[in-house]
């Protein structure tokens, strides 16, 4: 690949945000780092970062999603061996431009180089 990917983080996907928002937060002490309608995303005490969504799954089905992050994603994406099979075709999506690899397991990877302007907000 063009560059390293960089592990991003796991998204689940909840009916509730709401709810979800306060188990991660109340529960298990999670601080909030970017927010919107339908997206946040946290990080724990040692920088690992977890993310819920309410919308429309990448993956076509509501399972836990696995992000690695690139700083060039079509670079990445044009620099795949011939062996990897996309499962998802690269794609620009509001919070970014995103591909996925099938891994031998049969899941699919993503790689996302974020775009400039999210539509999740930073929390500080």
């Amino acid at each position: 690949m063009a560059s390293k990917p960089r592990f991003g983080f796991v998204l689940e996907y909840v009916n509730d945000v709401d709810a979800a928002k306060q188990f991660y937060v109340d529960v298990l002490g999670l601080t909030i780092e970017r927010n919107s309608p339908v997206f946040i995303q946290f990080r724990d005490p040692a920088g690992v970062n977890f993310a819920i969504a309410s919308d429309e799954a990448l993956g076509g089905r509501r399972a836990p999603e696995v992000y690695w992050v690139v700083d060039d994603a079509e670079a990445a994406y044009e620099a795949l061996p011939a062996s990897a099979e996309v499962s998802y075709p690269l794609a620009q999506k509001p919070f970014g431009t995103v591909f996925g690899v099938q891994d031998p397991a049969g899941e699919t990877q993503f790689f996302v180089e974020f775009a400039r302007e999210r539509p999740s907000a930073s929390v500080k």
